[in-house]
This record gives structure tokens, C-alpha cells and sequence, in this order.
């Protein structure tokens, strides 16, 4: 069952095996001649730079000492700061075959000569010339001695250079040898795996791609492939028939399914039609409001009113922009509801600037606030609940207050309730008249004015809610 994939995958590795090999090999090689070379040129342009820079410096310290130009001391420093990096240079591997003495005693003369050198500047600002003078010919005898021992590094790197040089030659040459037989072996073992391989499996796939055109072009009941081999390919047959059958039958199921979904769409449509009217609800509540007032049922007749007005304002589309003016007279009509159903347990109180009644806001913003305030707040409450709702303008916004006196919430609640997750609103449920909750006020809040922060909750346990609203004044949504 494991014997084409065994096979391929053992060609797999062994290719890949082979191939990193020799890629790693030509790498390897090819970077170790290469660092070779490059070290040995570091060497030899350091060295370089090192004798020119020793001539460069007591050339303008000389010239200072002789015109006491500005300029120069400028271009001495500069001079200095090459040859102190050259200095550290020396300190690391780069590519010196000299013996460490001679290295140091090179260094011994870098830092006599900047030592001189810098004497010879301090001498010549104040103006000793008899000390300035011998310090310009130690600089220059300095210089002279660091050009001569430049020129004998070279020669040593040079010479050892040459035995470098025919030592990477015949390591270049074994190494391309090497490589060209690792490359040669790759291709004779790929092309006699690959012979061995497509055999055993051509033949066997030719007849099963076969059987896939005849089910891409919808005939499911073609002949099955007799396969002997038991290997990957008689599982691939096995599936391929299996699959052929189930998909036969897939089809059945999704007719049916098809003709089960057409049957329930007409049972919804009958159930829909079978459904009563909400403005036809309203327009017989309205009736009953008027026989109730016409048998002098004052109170009853108004309390229907409250009723027909409140369920025919939540009929209006979610986010279409109303007045304040008709949300505040939805939560009056609200208030009277509640005050009739609780009489002396439960105060409503509002407190409004009539000047901010014209602002424009989503529909049905506030009742559910105030309808939380009544559920959540102060219907547990067996006496002195208040719930009231403040309206005042500040700095160019309308601010709108619901507040209770009922239980409160913590701040994890609050952290909650304003968060954005969609999950289920808690503060929608059993006693909601619209199921509209505090996250979808703020959703739409936030789509109508552009502000995330419109919504603000202030509470503490047992010290009551407050829930404001931060409305800017103007003519419609962003």
C-alpha cells in the first residue's frame, strides 16, 4: 500500500538530499576561496593606506608649522582620525601573515607618529619654535620609518601570498571536480527513478482520468477500473468510485432537497399572509380609545392613546432621522404607560430646553433608553423609584440625561455594555416593547452623527445610572 509512496518520497529526499549538498558544497567552497582573496587584499590596501596616510600627516603638520594656517589643522585632524582607525584596524584579523612582533612594533610607530604629530600642532600654537622644529623632524623621521616597514610587510605578504595562492588554485580545482561528479550522480539517480516510477503509475492514471471525464460530462454510470496492484493508485480507484456514487447520490438528495425548500417557501408565504396586520392592531386600538371616551372612560381612553402612539412610532425604520421633539414626545406617551401601570411606586420627571427640540436624531434612541432605566433600574424597587430626562444645550451640543435611582452597575458592566462584540445585548429581553437594545442605539449613533462617543454610562452600585448623550447641533446625519 506504501510502495509508490515510499518510492517517491524516498526519490524526493535523495534529489533534494543530493542537491543541497552540492549547493551547499559550490557555496562553501566559493565563499572560503573568496573570504581567502578578500583577506589577503584587506591587508594589502591597509597597509597602503596606512603609508600614505604617515606621509599625509606630516605633510600638513609641516605645513602648518610653516604657513599657521587654520586650515590645515582641519585637514591634520582628519588625517589623525584615518590613521587611529587604522590603528584599530591592526588589532583584528585581517588577513596579516607577518609575525605579531613586527605587527606591533608597526603599531608602536602609527602611535609615535600621532603622538609626535600632535606635539608638533600644540608647539607651533604657542609659538615654541625650537621644540615645534624637532618635533617636525621626528614626525618626518617617524613617517619614513612607517613607509619603509610598510614596504617590507608587503614584501612578506606578498610571498606568503604566492604559497596562498597555488594552495586555493589546486583546492579550486578539486572542488569543481567534486562538484561536476555530485551534479552527474544527481541525474543519473533522478532519470532511473523517474523510469522506474512513471511506469508503475501512468497507466493505472490514464484510465482513471478517463472515468473523471465521463463524470465531468454527467455520466455516473460508467465502468469500474479493475486495479491488481495494491498499492496507492488501487486506493485512489477505490475513492474514485466511492466518490462517483456518492456524488450520484448527492444529486438525488438536492432534488429533493430543492422540491422539500419550494414546499416550505410556500408554507412561510401562508404563514405571512395568515399574519395580523400591526397597523390594522393600531387603527382598532384607536377605535376602542374612542368608544372608551365616549363612555367617559377618560383614563382609559388616554392610556390606549399612550398605547396606539407607541407602537406605531416603533413601526418607523431603524436610523431614519427624526426630531428630538417626536422622540421626547414618544417617551412622554412612555412615561404615562408606566406611571398608570406603577401609579404612586415609580416618579417620571423630564426637564427640557425647548430651544434643542429641533435637533435631528435616529429614531427610536430614546425610549430604550428609558425603557432600560424602568426595567434594569427602578421596576424592582417597591417604592420611591424616579427615572427623569434632561435636555440642556452646552458648547454647541445637546446634552441628553436619562437617570434612575435604581440599583446601578459596576464598572465591569459598564466596560461591558459599552464594548462592541457582537453577542447578545443583556439589556434586551423579557418587558422590551421594541427588542431594541443599548449596543444597536450606540451602533446607530455612531453611523448617524460619525462619533464614537456619543453614549456615556455613569453609574455605581446601588447609586443609581445615568446614560448621556452627546448630540451635536445640526440638520442631519455626517
Amino acid at each position: 500500500m506504501r510502495r509508490i509512496r515510499s518510492k517517491l518520497l524516498l526519490a524526493f529526499l535523495t534529489l533534494v538530499l543530493l542537491g543541497n549538498v552540492a549547493a551547499f558544497f559550490v557555496y562553501w567552497s566559493s565563499s572560503h576561496l573568496t573570504s581567502e582573496y578578500s583577506r589577503s587584499f584587506r591587508s594589502f590596501l591597509l597597509l597602503n593606506d596606512i603609508s600614505t596616510e604617515a606621509k599625509t600627516m606630516y605633510e600638513k603638520v609641516n605645513a602648518y608649522a610653516i604657513e599657521k594656517d587654520r586650515q590645515f589643522v582641519q585637514e591634520y585632524l582628519e588625517s589623525k582620525e584615518n590613521m587611529t582607525s587604522y590603528d584599530q584596524a591592526l588589532l583584528h584579523d585581517v588577513g596579516l601573515h607577518a609575525a605579531i612582533p613586527a605587527i606591533e612594533k608597526y603599531q608602536h610607530m602609527i602611535r609615535t607618529l600621532v603622538k609626535e604629530s600632535d606635539a608638533t600642532m600644540t608647539h607651533v600654537r604657542e609659538g615654541k619654535i625650537k621644540e615645534y622644529a624637532a618635533s617636525v623632524k621626528e614626525v618626518r623621521t617617524v613617517s619614513s620609518y612607517i613607509q619603509e616597514q610598510t614596504m617590507t610587510l608587503l614584501d612578506e605578504e606578498l610571498s606568503e601570498y604566492q604559497v596562498l595562492y597555488q594552495s586555493l588554485q589546486k583546492r579550486h580545482q578539486a572542488y569543481a571536480l567534486f562538484t561536476l561528479c555530485l551534479f552527474t550522480l544527481s541525474i543519473g539517480i533522478a532519470l532511473w527513478m523517474a523510469y522506474m516510477i512513471a511506469g508503475g503509475i501512468s497507466r493505472p492514471i490514464v484510465h482513471l482520468s478517463q472515468s473523471a471525464k465521463e463524470v465531468s460530462e454527467g455520466n455516473f454510470d460508467g465502468a469500474n477500473l479493475q486495479v491488481t496492484s495494491k498499492d496507492e493508485i488501487s486506493v485512489l480507484n477505490d475513492a474514485f468510485q466511492k466518490m462517483r456514487h456518492e456524488m450520484k447520490m448527492m444529486i438525488e438528495e438536492i432534488k429533493q432537497k430543492a422540491a422539500l425548500d419550494q414546499k416550505i417557501k410556500e408554507m412561510k408565504l401562508k404563514t405571512l399572509q395568515n399574519q395580523m396586520n400591526p397597523h390594522f392592531l393600531f387603527n382598532t386600538l384607536n377605535i376602542v380609545s374612542r368608544m372608551a371616551y365616549l363612555e367617559s372612560a377618560e383614563a382609559t381612553s388616554r392610556l390606549i392613546q399612550s398605547v396606539s402612539t407607541l407602537m406605531r412610532y416603533s413601526l418607523s425604520v431603524l436610523g431614519t432621522a427624526v426630531t428630538l421633539e417626536q422622540e421626547v414626545k414618544v417617551v412622554k406617551e412612555y412615561f404615562h404607560i408606566q406611571e398608570t401601570r406603577f401609579a404612586d411606586r415609580i416618579t417620571c420627571k423630564t426637564t427640557i430646553d425647548e430651544a434643542c427640540l429641533s435637533v435631528q436624531i435616529p429614531s427610536l434612541t430614546l425610549q430604550p433608553l428609558v425603557e432600560n432605566a424602568f426595567i434594569h433600574g427602578v421596576e424592582p424597587k417597591e417604592e420611591g423609584g424616579l427615572v427623569e430626562l434632561v435636555i440642556y444645550q452646552d458648547n454647541g451640543y445637546v446634552i441628553i440625561l436619562i437617570q434612575d435611582n435604581g440599583a446601578g452597575i459596576d464598572e465591569r458592566e459598564k466596560k461591558r455594555l459599552l464594548s462592541q462584540h457582537e453577542e447578545d445585548d443583556p439589556h434586551v429581553g423579557k418587558g422590551h416593547s421594541t427588542g431594541i437594545g443599548l449596543r444597536n442605539v450606540m451602533s446607530r449613533l455612531r453611523l448617524f452623527y460619525g462619533m464614537h462617543n456619543a453614549l456615556h454610562i455613569y453609574s455605581e452600585p446601588n447609586e443609581g445610572t445615568t446614560i448621556q448623550l452627546t448630540i451635536p447641533i445640526k440638520e442631519g446625519p455626517a
